[in-house]
């Protein structure tokens, strides 16, 4: 794959890594290849970000989603929604079905999935 390159570079993020505990969770390796390529399964980060969690499993993966990433990747986490007012009603206004997962496996992928057609829909007002 090619690197990003400029100076606010960003790379296309799997949630889950290739790893055996990760495999595992969807029973058949072709399966998890095909799940995690998925929209719903992947995210932007900062180059740096994204090299420095690199192989970690998604509980590990949170604590980096949960700095400087962008909104997309910090809507995975708990601390994101607490003091949040504004994309609260941002939420409330389009409908959307944000929130944060402890896990990341099959259905959190599809619901991700979801969301994302869903905020196309209204960007492009089908």
């Amino acid at each position: 794959m090619k690197q990003a390159q400029g100076k606010n570079k960003h790379d296309i993020e799997h949630i889950l890594t290739n790893r055996t505990e990760n495999i595992l969770l969807f029973n058949d390796e072709e399966k998890f290849n095909i799940e995690r390529n998925r929209l719903g399964g992947l995210l932007l980060l900062k180059s740096r970000d994204n090299r420095s969690s690199n192989d970690e499993l998604y509980s590990e993966k949170l604590k980096t989603y949960s700095g400087t990433s962008t909104i997309f990747a910090r809507t995975l986490t708990v601390d994101f929604y607490k003091s949040n007012p504004d994309f609260r009603d941002f939420m409330n206004k389009y409908n959307l079905n944000f929130k944060p997962y402890s896990s990341f496996s099959h259905q959190e992928i599809e619901e991700r999935q979801k969301l994302i057609f869903d905020m196309c829909k209204i960007i492009w007002e089908v």
